[in-house]
């Protein structure tokens, strides 16, 4: 019998970078991005010891960085994805359920880091990395190059076709974000208080839906989002570029020296007296925490970047599938077979300590990844829900040691049946 299988990962994106101002800092020189602002940038830091790993969430922009601090500090690759920019930030609001001690995000509104503060957040608000803010358009549009002046005017509404800018006689689509995105952020920061139009159904929640949505519009639509995030979803395999910006296209060495005009940044923030927050935005100051966040294909806050292919920093990720995947396919108590039937999986990282004890039915492990499989029988036989519970050892591969049916509650839970 001819056996089908299908593994779906769903990538959730999001988010832009632009630039903040924050508390003083030693030791700074000025950076003046090419937009509203200008921005200081702190001193490199010393090498210097760092203690526990923190619990970092951030924008879906900085997955990639996290993954690749993670895997350096703790040899450990896989990142589940993050709580996203405005999520993100209520984890490090004092008083959650949920706290983390530090996030990698863009910038938010005034208003909003205004209320944070309201509700008891005392920031230390501090620029890693440096970004582009960047314009996407599909690759058969022939218009390559736009101005600020041009994309301003896109978006207010008073270019409206794009012979109007040397591109074909068709009637300019243009797409815009969510309000509480940071992709949304930065574009207002870049309108500079002029008013953004578009039509309610040109509103995007999600950059991997925009990206979507512009594959299936073709060469009359228009979107933004950020660079970094842009170039590792590969643009050109989905059929769209970026343009070039008063005549400049941003790359790492474009970014690296500012000669890209729109210029924004990746932050860290963390609450005052949290140590752990701290330490880690110390380190991501030295010189080996800026070539880790470039060997993840960003460009380091002092310019630095790297040529290289960055590593895969979905291994574990990958490799927890592969395992999981492996041990299903020899289960005969699962598939008379001994195959898996039509379906697909996803895995996640499992916090909730009641819940990891109750899924590794007293192995005594610590649990590396919990990896829920779901399973649809390709005659119809209905559904299956399934888990797997991996653990590795440091470095090492990954071991099954527990599997079973399970139920999600109404707060989310996994339950094993």
């Amino acid at each position: 019998m001819g056996v089908k299988r299908m593994i779906k990962i769903i990538l959730y994106t999001i988010t832009i970078i632009f630039p903040l101002s924050f508390a003083a800092c030693e030791n700074r020189q000025t950076l003046s991005p090419g937009v509203s602002d200008n921005i200081e940038i702190p001193g490199m830091n010393p090498p210097m010891p760092l203690p526990e790993y923190p619990e970092i969430d951030g924008s879906s922009s900085t997955v990639i960085m996290h993954s690749a601090i993670r895997a350096y500090l703790t040899d450990a690759y896989f990142v589940n994805e993050h709580s996203q920019t405005y999520a993100a930030l209520e984890r490090i609001i004092p008083g959650g359920d949920n706290p983390a001690d530090l996030i990698l995000a863009v910038k938010y509104y005034d208003e909003t880091l205004e209320e944070a503060a309201d509700r008891g957040a005392d920031l230390v608000i501090t620029p890693v990395a440096k970004e582009g803010f960047v314009f996407i358009l599909h690759q058969d549009n022939p218009v390559d190059n736009l101005t600020q002046r041009q994309l301003r005017d896109i978006y207010s509404g008073r270019i409206t076709n794009w012979k109007e800018v040397g591109g074909k006689d068709e009637e300019i689509v243009p797409y815009i974000r969510n309000w509480d995105s940071g992709s949304q952020t930065a574009m207002e920061d870049f309108m500079g208080g002029r008013r953004i139009v578009g039509e309610e159904d040109n509103i995007i929640s999600g950059m991997m839906f925009l990206l979507t949505q512009l594959q299936e519009t073709g060469s009359p639509g228009i979107g933004y989002n950020i660079y970094s995030w842009s170039m590792a979803l590969g643009l050109s395999r989905l059929g769209l570029k970026t343009a070039a910006v008063d005549g400049v296209h941003a790359d790492n060495k474009t970014l690296s020296d500012g000669s890209y005009p729109l210029m924004v940044y990746t932050y860290s923030y963390y609450n005052k007296g949290n140590e752990k927050g701290k330490a880690l935005t110390d380190w991501l100051l030295t010189d080996e925490g800026q070539k880790i966040i470039a060997s993840a294909g960003y460009v380091g806050i002092f310019g630095e970047f790297s040529t290289e292919e960055p590593p895969n920093f979905y291994k574990d990720e990958n490799d927890s599938i592969e395992a999981s995947a492996e041990f299903y396919l020899n289960k005969e108590n699962w598939d008379p077979e001994g195959k898996l039937p039509y379906g697909y999986s996803f895995s996640t990282r499992l916090k909730d300590r009641k819940q990891t004890e109750a899924l590794t039915a007293g192995k005594g492990k610590d649990v590396t990844v919990l990896y829920i499989t779901h399973f649809t029988n390709n005659l119809g036989k209905g559904e299956y829900s399934r888990f797997t519970v991996l653990t590795r050892e440091r470095g090492g591969n990954f071991e099954v040691i527990n599997e079973g049916e399970y139920i999600i509650d109404e707060n989310g839970i996994i339950i094993p049946q």
